[in-house]
């Protein structure tokens, strides 16, 4: 996030007159005795810096009343439902700025937010914007998945997340998985693992993407997990994965196998979080947001409006 401005008193000034009191430029460069060119200029860091926000209104992509049908069906803390837009990609995008709003608007002054990996939460963070409330840390729940210049590595979503909203990134330098609990071991007796570990049972808030064991997942295509070992889990009641932390179709926490080489937040500390913030989508992905929210592993689920109605067939 760049710095404020060095005269952030005007270009606040000349933000309202425009925005607040609806002058127009030529009007605001009248009465302050400036050119309609300085005027612009002045508007135009005031968007560079966050002051002002110009924007599509997200609630008009949003179906309040299947969220509230969700929230009620799966006891949820609240829901986040955007209507089905014209691509996937789009979709996404939408889905993206609806979250990522409905987190700035419940961030209060220092809070500790984790974030996942995955390209729908990639999505929530490039969607972000500097928050009202001051002094946040953003910090990740799983070592690194992914290519580390791809938007959806976790440290490049944890770093684009805390710049938008001026926060401090905290970045757990580790792979999500290792070749052999030993080396699991070791690693989390490093003082790099620790001081993550350590924040985790202080956060108030964390953002996590929904994994289905589907052989097109991310975590297949990053080489986190094979699909055989997808298949085996699945063998064991496995449904989905959070964090790179399996679960079954209750949402109770698997033994797999693979968590003693897993460098991640456990589920158990995942759950002591007040606000636990699940953004998923799509058909391969139903079973598996099923189970999450059942289990209350996440309370609070963002979705698209087809997902939604799929959840609500058989919420039981």
């Amino acid at each position: 996030m760049p710095r404020p401005p060095r005269n952030e008193a005007t270009v606040i000034k000349i933000a309202q007159m425009r925005y607040d009191q609806g002058l127009s430029q030529s009007e605001i460069a009248e009465k302050l005795g400036v050119s309609v060119a300085t005027v612009s200029r002045h508007l135009q860091i005031a968007m560079d810096h966050g002051i002002v926000e110009i924007r599509v209104a997200e609630n008009l992509h949003r179906d309040t009343s299947l969220e509230k049908e969700l929230s009620q069906a799966f006891q949820l803390r609240d829901a986040v439902v955007v209507i089905n837009q014209y691509g996937a990609s789009e979709t996404s995008r939408v889905l993206g700025s609806a979250c990522a709003r409905f987190l700035s608007q419940n961030m209060h002054r220092g809070d500790i937010i984790g974030v996942s990996n995955g390209e729908t939460v990639a999505s929530v963070a490039a969607e972000m914007r500097r928050a009202k409330s001051r002094d946040h840390q953003v910090v990740t729940l799983i070592g690194g998945v992914g290519k580390a210049e791809e938007p959806t590595h976790t440290a490049q979503i944890c770093r684009a997340f805390a710049d938008a909203i001026d926060a401090k990134a905290r970045i757990l330098p580790l792979p999500a998985v290792v070749e052999s609990s030993d080396i699991a071991l070791t690693l989390r007796s490093t003082d790099a693992f620790q001081d993550i570990n350590g924040l985790y049972s202080s956060m108030s808030m964390a953002l996590v993407g929904i994994g289905s064991l589907h052989a097109a997942s991310s975590s297949v295509r990053d080489g986190l997990f094979t699909q055989q070992q997808f298949a085996d889990i699945e063998k064991q009641g496995g449904v989905g994965t959070i964090c790179a932390r399996f679960y079954d179709g209750e949402g109770r926490v698997l033994k797999s196998g693979l968590e003693e080489r897993t460098l991640s937040i456990f589920l158990d500390q995942f759950a002591q979080i007040p606000m636990r913030v699940g953004v998923a989508y799509g058909e391969s992905k139903v079973v598996a947001i099923h189970a999450a929210v059942r289990g209350k592993l996440v309370n609070v689920l963002a979705t698209d409006e087809t997902t939604a109605r799929a959840l609500l067939q058989n919420p039981e």
